[in-house]
């Protein structure tokens, strides 16, 4: 029988990490990691003084009315990071995905992974992991890799 391969993406508003378990008692392997300092050139800047067009008529923009900068920088650095997810999927075939990310991230996650990712997440975990070493990742990832 064909060990499970599975790709868990484990990351926070800032940081992100692909790691992959090839089966049962196996472990993990890092993959890739992501980091929203590689996309700077994405970065919004702020100023001060009102921008073109606003003079009262409501304008359009790529985020709802209210959103924070925090909201914003989290939902840009999802877009990177399901980007890359849509191209480790591709070239590593896994089986299943495990996300696991704070709980407004991983909001941001359901929302933002494609439809061939989407369709495999077997587990998510509402925890900020990205800081813990591989080595103690497998600990708390147990009871969701032998499910």
């Amino acid at each position: 029988m064909r060990p499970v391969r599975t790709l868990v993406v484990v990351a926070d508003d800032e940081n992100a990490r692909f790691v992959l378990n090839e089966g049962v008692g196996k472990g993990l392997s890092e993959c890739a990691v992501l980091s929203v300092a590689q996309f700077a050139e994405d970065t919004i800047t702020y100023d001060d003084r009102p921008g073109r067009g606003s003079g009262g008529a409501a304008g359009r923009h790529g985020y709802e009315a209210g959103a924070t900068a925090d909201e914003m920088g989290r939902d840009r650095f999802a877009r990177h990071l399901s980007e890359a997810l849509e191209q480790e999927w591709r070239e590593l075939s896994p089986d299943r995905l495990i996300l696991v990310a704070p709980p407004k991230m991983l909001g941001v996650l359901r929302t933002r992974i494609g439809s061939g990712p989407r369709a495999a997440v077997s587990a998510e975990l509402a925890k900020d992991l990205v800081k813990v070493p591989l080595a103690d990742l497998a600990g708390h990832l147990e009871s969701v890799l032998v499910a």
